[in-house]
């Protein structure tokens, strides 16, 4: 049995659509009709203030590519308190992202809560080495969706992730499916639709399941990581193999992103490139 070892994650926390010191715009979207877009779109919280708070905590393990690492963190409330008390999104109290600088390894994890501390806690094994971007999405009983974010580096064989190179529209594979992929808008800031035809050697799917409340989710992460967005699907599906999401791209550059799907019991992800212009 491989011994765990334990990290203490510092946060800061971020509004939707805020800057921070070391600046990562989020965006938290969902697009409840094929009109408009709910309380979570970018762009409405413009008279919302960012939260900005770090944690004086120090990591007590050193991290390996390989080895087993149990993170333990707490995500501030306003007053700097650790919050303890978690609505829940789309079955889970937080939604954990963890992707490695140039946007080749990610995972998308849901932490334990001990109510007791607010410390959350997850297992993780990281694949290489480098430097990774932490996302922790979460909402407090009656507030908005905020995000804590964090780095850290791991040690360990560190390979260089390929360059970013825009592959939307375009029939694109991941773990066990396929997906044509397009996107509808996709100007700076505006509303745009990302669309997944779901297909299985070309042939449209007839069993996707429910992953987490919806039918899929999506991750959208600039090149340089200072741009984030997650977003859920529309409400009216076109065909049981078709899943679009309500997004919007912050500012003009290369993203990527990961549509997440449920198939066969586990989750697949189609991972796309698209440039905005």
């Amino acid at each position: 049995m491989r011994a765990l070892f334990t990290v203490v994650i510092s946060f800061a926390v971020v509004g939707c659509g805020q800057k921070q010191s070391d600046p990562t715009v989020v965006s938290h979207t969902h697009v409840s009709s094929d009109k408009k877009l709910d309380s979570h779109g970018v762009g409405d919280h413009a008279g919302h203030k960012a939260v900005q708070s770090n944690l004086d905590l120090q990591t007590r393990e050193g991290l390996k590519a390989g080895a087993a690492a149990q993170l333990r963190f707490t995500i501030p409330d306003v007053q700097g308190k650790s919050i303890k008390t978690f609505a829940v999104s789309h079955d889970a109290k937080v939604h954990f992202i963890l992707i490695r600088n140039g946007l080749d390894q990610f995972a998308h994890l849901h932490p334990n809560l001990d109510p007791a501390t607010g410390t959350l806690t997850t297992d993780y094994t990281f694949p290489v080495g480098g430097l990774y971007h932490l996302f922790a999405d979460y909402q407090e009983p009656g507030q908005m969706m905020m995000t804590a974010t964090a780095r850290v580096e791991v040690a360990g064989d560190a390979p260089v992730a390929t360059k970013l190179k825009p592959d939307v529209p375009g029939l694109l594979k991941g773990n066990g499916i396929e997906a044509k992929v397009s996107i509808e808008g996709g100007k700076p800031g505006a509303d745009a639709k990302v669309r997944f035809e779901v297909l299985d050697g070309g042939k449209p799917v007839t069993d996707l399941e429910p992953y987490m409340g919806a039918m899929g989710h999506l991750v959208v992460v600039s090149a340089d990581a200072k741009q984030y967005v997650h977003a859920h699907p529309m409400e009216k599906a076109e065909t049981k193999n078709i899943v679009t999401f309500g997004a919007a791209f912050p500012a003009v550059g290369v993203y990527k992103g990961w549509g997440q799907f449920k198939r066969g019991g586990q989750v697949r992800i189609v991972p796309f490139v698209v440039k905005i212009d």
